[in-house]
């Protein structure tokens, strides 16, 4: 199925700001992700449909929980926003991506082998 992409709120802020490249700023003591402020919504829809569909073993609808993804050497976490439709995506915080399940870690690993960006994405991993 093909995913729309569709912002946070309209319009975007809470993940966009000034720089050429995704990163993180703290606000309340919580990382968040930042999405390079040159990213289109139609980039954003395409990396979305190329992505690791994931959901939990308890999940019981028919569109993934979470969809992981590249872009610029950076892992992008997807959320639903319209549940079966749409999700929004913004860069996972390193550490969040260790705490996944080892299965999953490796399948987004693979991705970025086949994306030919393994290297960049693990030294994104270690900053």
């Amino acid at each position: 199925m093909e995913w729309e992409y569709e912002p946070d709120e309209i319009p975007k802020r809470k993940h966009s700001w000034d720089e050429d490249e995704a990163g993180f700023i703290i606000i309340g003591g919580v990382p968040v992700g930042k999405c390079p402020k040159g990213i289109s919504n139609e980039t954003a829809r395409e990396i979305l449909n190329t992505g690791i569909e994931w959901s939990p073993k308890r999940w019981d609808h028919e569109y993934p929980q979470r969809i992981y993804t590249i872009y610029q050497n950076v892992i992008y976490r997807a959320v639903p926003t319209n549940p079966g439709k749409s999700y929004h995506g913004f860069p996972e915080h390193p550490d969040s991506f260790r705490e996944l399940p080892s299965a999953l870690r490796k399948k987004i690993l693979e991705h970025a082998e086949r994306l030919g960006c393994l290297e960049e994405v693990r030294k994104w991993l270690k900053s």
